[in-house]
């Protein structure tokens, strides 16, 4: 296994894109080369050695033997690790907008925050937060028909608004609260949440949301019949109506009102 450290030298007050820092860019490189991947700040193209001390192993490996271990307060790094295909990422710190974005494998983790649209269009690997994370995650960009479209994604704390919107595949579990209108537009895929939703499924077609704690439901949605999921009794409700849905919603019988 080749490890590389990558360590913010100094507060970063404009955002960066830094696609590049990824194993898949890393692998075949020497630290020199890496050291002089490009990243923008703003519209100034710079290297990866303007911002961060680039430490580990030389020599080249292949992707799924990469780990690479960022260290420091990366919310203004934006496009972590886009379209990894392989390998390990592990972050000491919290992480900016689209982190995990068209992943295709290999596994994320994050042992902090993250910023809005984690995940984005996600096709495959492994997403964890410890924290908590923003908007849109597992979520399509605008114009996107689809969001995730496979892989898995946890988050251990709350998630903000739109979570899994456009949703076509995946799986998405969210131990805390979430904001208003997970699952929206789905047209496939699995949602967990936690703890406490608002609105979920608005003209959802397909897919399952499952919700252990409070939830305000759409009234387009059907309640059918009691079910139990894992020795928990689930009000199971199908929809969005609206739309002529088979989505499957599951509201926990001690939330429902």
């Amino acid at each position: 296994m080749r490890t590389i450290i990558i360590r913010l030298i100094h507060s970063i007050q404009i955002s960066l894109e830094a696609e590049s820092i990824s194993p898949d860019k890393f692998a075949p490189l020497t630290l020199s080369q890496i050291n002089a991947l490009e990243i923008w700040q703003g519209n100034r193209k710079m290297k990866l050695e303007d911002f961060f001390q680039v430490d580990g192993d030389e020599g080249s490996a292949k992707t799924e033997d990469m780990f690479v271990r960022l260290e420091g307060d990366f919310s203004r790094i934006k496009r972590l690790v886009e379209g990894m295909s392989n390998g390990i990422v592990e972050v000491y710190g919290n992480v900016g907008m689209h982190a995990g974005a068209k992943m295709k494998g290999g596994i994320l983790r994050i042992m902090g925050d993250a910023s809005d649209w984690l995940g984005r269009e996600m096709q495959g690997g492994k997403i964890t937060v410890s924290g908590n994370v923003g908007n849109y995650a597992g979520s399509g960009y605008r114009g996107e028909k689809c969001g995730m479209r496979g892989g898995e994604v946890e988050i251990h704390g709350n998630a903000g608004a739109l979570l899994g919107e456009h949703m076509c595949g995946g799986s998405i579990f969210v131990h805390g609260d979430v904001g208003d209108f997970p699952g929206s537009l789905n047209q496939g895929g699995t949602i967990i949440i936690g703890g406490s939703t608002y609105l979920p499924g608005a003209e959802m077609g397909n897919g399952t949301i499952t919700i252990k704690g409070p939830a305000r439901l759409l009234p387009s949605y059907q309640q059918l019949e009691i079910v139990d999921i894992e020795g928990i009794k689930y009000r199971k409700y199908v929809g969005d109506l609206v739309e002529n849905g088979k989505g499957e919603l599951f509201l926990a019988e001690a939330q429902s009102s």
